[in-house]
C-alpha cells in the first residue's frame, strides 16, 4: 500500500492529536494540546513529518535538535514515533525514523537520541534494529 511523507502543518492537529493519544494510550486537553503543538511548529529546531495514506494521517516522527553543552554537538532527538497499529509492518515507522535521521544530517547532527517507555519492548526492538544503543536512564519529574 503506498503511503507518502510530508510535513505537518497546523491542518493536522486532530490528527496528530490523535496519533499522540494512541502512542501514550491517554487522552489531553485538546486545546492545551493544539496551543503547544502550534508553538512547535513554529520552532525553527522541531520538525513534524507525517506519514500519510489514502488521504489519512497514518504515522507521525517528532525530532528536535539541540546543542548540549555536556555533549558538544548538535543532537536530534526523537520525541515522537508512533505509526497507527493497522499500519504497522508496511515500513512506515522505518520510512520515518530514515526521514529523521536525514534532516538531523543535513543540519550537521552528529548523534540522535530517543525516549521509549520501558514497557515498550516491541519498539526497543524496532529501534536496536536501526541501529540504536541503550545508553542511560532518563529521570522525570512532575512539576
Amino acid at each position: 500500500m503506498p503511503y507518502e511523507l510530508r510535513a505537518a502543518t497546523p491542518d493536522d492537529t486532530s490528527a496528530v492529536y490523535g496519533l499522540i493519544v494512541e502512542l501514550k494510550q491517554k487522552e489531553y486537553d485538546r486545546d492545551t494540546f493544539a496551543t503547544g503543538f502550534a508553538a512547535n511548529l513554529r520552532n525553527p529546531q522541531q520538525f513534524y513529518q507525517l506519514a500519510v495514506m489514502n488521504n489519512e494521517v497514518v504515522g507521525l516522527v517528532g525530532m528536535q535538535i539541540m546543542f548540549p553543552l555536556n555533549l558538544n554537538c548538535w543532537v536530534g532527538e526523537i520525541q515522537e514515533l508512533v505509526v497507527l497499529p493497522q499500519m504497522r509492518g508496511l515500513n512506515i515507522g522505518q520510512a520515518l525514523l530514515a526521514w529523521a535521521e536525514e534532516q538531523a544530517r543535513l543540519r550537521g547532527v552528529k548523534q540522535m537520541e530517543l525516549s521509549s517507555n520501558k514497557a515498550r519492548i516491541h519498539a526497543h526492538r524496532f529501534y536496536q534494529r536501526e541501529g540504536y544503543e541503550h545508553h542511560r536512564y532518563r529521570f522525570t519529574k512532575a512539576l
